[in-house]
């Protein structure tokens, strides 16, 4: 972890979200936002982000919770409706047997398939409540991981990109958090007493991207402007041949 992230402060966490905010046209008036609260650091840190923006912004926009339960029955997701109240959004919880879905298919990608899963049911609840925009929680960490998925996996430099349109719901993809680094995240979330819902994915430790995360993380002990450099190489690209605008 780097030293100088956990020490970062609100007031520079908060200008690289408004920097995201701002490079990717992410927030308009007027506009409901969905948030992927997930039950991890990173989607609860966003979802205390947007609000206390919400709260000082001039934009006027309303911000609601949704958390997908993967194991399609009962869980203590519930709890996670306390967090979304104490920032003042409205929460709902949504059942869905991810999980068996995932082991019955015998993909050999089951975090690929599980990420277009959740961000399919999501879209179409952000969609049901009124929302324009569903914003999900990766951060500056997710972005250089999934550029390495892609280019030692699939032989080409892409990643997500922060404000991708789905044409299927018609629902924006919003990623304000792409600028802030994780272990920023983590020392906030550490800091100030987020819950953290465990509904223990099987495969989160044998994952690529589990193997990449230890990789950068041993690259960036000898490159540490590895994170920086990467993001930096997307900004300069053409969009088409960096941030991937999806579908």
């Amino acid at each position: 972890m780097n030293a100088d992230n956990t020490r970062m402060s609100d007031k520079k966490i908060a200008r690289l979200i408004g920097r995201a905010v701002g490079d990717f046209s992410m927030i308009h008036d007027g506009d409901r936002i969905a948030v992927g609260l997930s039950g991890g650091k990173d989607s609860a840190f966003l979802l205390h982000s947007l609000c206390a923006i919400r709260d000082r912004s001039p934009i006027r926009f309303d911000v609601i919770a949704v958390t997908l339960d993967p194991t399609g029955g009962a869980s203590d997701a519930a709890r996670l409706g306390e967090f979304a109240a104490r920032c003042g959004a409205c929460h709902k919880i949504v059942s869905h047997p991810i999980f068996d879905v995932i082991e019955k298919s015998g993909t050999k990608s089951p975090c690929s398939l599980c990420a277009n899963l959740r961000r399919g049911i999501l879209a179409t609840n952000a969609r049901e409540e009124g929302c324009r925009s569903l914003a999900l929680g990766h951060h500056r960490d997710d972005v250089v991981e999934t550029v390495f998925l892609n280019l030692l996996y699939e032989g080409r430099f892409r990643c997500f990109h922060p404000n991708m349109l789905m044409s299927r719901s018609g629902v924006r993809v919003i990623r304000p958090l792409v600028y802030v680094p994780e272990s920023a995240i983590r020392a906030q979330a550490e800091r100030r007493g987020f819950p953290v819902v465990n509904f223990c994915c099987g495969y989160e430790s044998s994952s690529k991207r589990a193997y990449v995360k230890a990789l950068l993380r041993n690259i960036s002990r000898k490159a540490p402007s590895l994170y920086s450099n990467v993001i930096h190489s997307l900004k300069t690209m053409k969009e088409s041949d960096g941030w991937n605008a999806g579908t």
